[in-house]
């Protein structure tokens, strides 16, 4: 099937957004001048798009949809090693799930370079601190799931999660932000992997 006309305009405009966006930041990007990279007036833009907002959006939205469906598979992996009193299987999804979000960010590496590098002024600058956040909230659920099932353990605060998540997800972003090789980020991640797993069961007491 032949491919129309704006449907090409459309893709077009992803791949200019795209590279002035890697570029120069969201910021900094010039709509007009990512229109002339195009090869479109500005009029046809908005026949696409609402603003450059939009555009960034379209750009990373699918890849966070993506990573977040994994998040959510992890989790529930987590919980059901909980309720099933296999609670050693529970530690081995971190190095399992640690490699599965290494291959997907690397198969959608420009998406999340522009969330971890460009996307001051957008609703995505905070990126780093919602994962964490997620993972403070699902380790409160985790909480009353193992005190229902009569597990010992020592509950940290919010702000002890907080910060212990945040140097998590700092460091497998380091991989995008610095530009890792994949080889070299399921390496550095693996040994992550292990390295925090024991801090997490010496901090719980398990």
């Amino acid at each position: 099937m032949a491919v129309g006309t704006y449907e090409i305009t459309h893709e077009k405009i992803m791949e200019s957004g795209k590279k002035l966006f890697l570029e120069n930041g969201y910021e900094r990007t010039n709509l007009r001048e990512l229109c002339k990279g195009a090869g479109i007036t500005t009029g046809a833009f908005y026949r696409h798009f609402e603003d450059k907002a939009a555009l960034f959006s379209a750009l990373v939205e699918p890849a966070v949809v993506g990573l977040r469906e994994k998040y959510d598979l992890a989790e529930s992996r987590s919980t059901g090693y909980i309720v099933s009193d296999h609670m050693d299987d529970l530690w081995s999804i971190s190095t399992e799930t640690m490699a599965e979000f290494i291959e997907y960010i690397f198969k959608h590496f420009d998406s999340f370079k522009l969330l971890l590098h460009c996307a001051d002024g957008t609703k995505y600058v905070d990126f780093t601190d919602w994962m964490v956040e997620r993972e403070v909230a699902d380790t409160f659920k985790m909480y009353e799931t193992m005190e229902t099932q009569g597990i010992s353990y020592k509950r940290l605060s919010k702000k002890e999660l907080h910060m212990l998540y945040h140097a998590y997800y700092s460091c497998i972003f380091e991989t995008v932000l610095h530009d890792y090789r994949k080889d070299e980020a399921l390496q550095c991640t693996h040994t992550l992997a292990e390295f925090f797993t024991a801090g997490w069961r010496k901090a719980h007491g398990l």
